[in-house]
């Protein structure tokens, strides 16, 4: 582990290299870890962890392949099970024992394992837009799920589609052109301050302009999904206390995975308005307070 900056961090497991953002002081035992969303990064809790640090240290991981942290070998992938594994080996890393988790998206997923399989290193947790695992499969689709997965990633580098083209080619001209692309190219809406956040430390620059500092691997289907079974069994195995916090224009305002709200041992559940990306939006405030309530008192049984 290595202090880069004021509040940049480098974690160090088996030679590869996550890099981290920090808030707060290091010697403060109330601990957070901060786990992102799919093609997302650390910059994902800039606006709400500035406020959890008056009373807690957080640090905000980029995941493998994301952000600014390494990308997997060439013949690795990025299954939610390897994410969770580096979470782990993180932990470890930063001789952390037990801590918080907050978690948004994708990164609800990868929670929900480790404190699902090692409840003894989670202290409480916080979902924000998530409810475990966001890409499943079902047992019927597994074979041509993973037949499809192949041909989209070899499809993909013979025509240089999704960020596979060379890395000194330029995808984008300039990074308002970067967070314009952010804005018009995804399921749920987002701000152009939102998007700028993330903007920020997505892109690397290269002569002629910018590119996506994310692996394009992650942009593609994995070959092995986890079944909503599988999603569920380890969401019944969390004992944490558990804050969940949906945006009621977020992904799951249409009551999707309502079976995984019930699944839940110990769960307090907010709808507020906003988004898929509320923590970063108007909302950040509202949110940062819920949060800061939920560590300090315990959910009534």
């Amino acid at each position: 582990m290595e202090t880069l900056t004021d509040n940049s961090l480098k974690i160090i497991v088996n030679d590869f290299k996550f890099k981290a953002k920090t808030w707060g002081d290091p010697n403060n035992n109330n601990r957070i870890l901060a786990i992102h969303g799919w093609l997302d990064n650390a910059n994902t809790f800039n606006r709400i962890a500035p406020v959890l640090s008056k009373n807690h240290y957080i640090v905000a991981i980029d995941l493998a392949g994301h952000g600014l942290s390494n990308h997997r070998e060439a013949n690795s992938d990025y299954y939610i099970w390897d994410y969770a594994i580096d979470i782990l080996n993180c932990l470890d890393a930063l001789k952390w024992k037990k801590c918080n988790l907050i978690a948004h998206s994708l990164g609800t997923g990868v929670a929900s394992i480790v404190a699902g399989a090692f409840p003894n290193r989670i202290d409480k947790l916080i979902f924000i837009d998530g409810l475990g695992a966001p890409f499943i499969t079902t047992e019927n689709e597994i074979v041509s799920n993973f037949k499809t997965a192949y041909q989209q990633l070899k499809m993909a580098k013979k025509t240089q589609l999704y960020g596979f083209s060379q890395e000194d080619s330029v995808t984008f001209k300039s990074k308002e052109e970067a967070i314009q692309d952010r804005i018009n190219n995804r399921i749920s809406p987002i701000s152009y301050e939102a998007a700028s956040h993330l903007i920020d430390r997505g892109l690397k620059t290269i002569p002629g302009g910018y590119r996506s500092s994310h692996d394009p691997k992650i942009t593609l289907p994995e070959c092995y999904k986890m079944t909503e079974n599988q999603v569920l069994q380890f969401i019944k195995s969390i004992t944490s206390e558990t804050l969940i916090i949906l945006g009621k224009q977020g992904l799951f305002a249409n009551g999707l995975y309502n079976s995984r709200l019930e699944a839940f041992l110990k769960a307090k559940i907010h709808w507020i308005e906003g988004n898929h990306h509320l923590h970063l939006e108007k909302e950040y405030k509202s949110i940062a307070t819920l949060i800061n309530q939920f560590l300090q008192n315990t959910i009534k049984p």
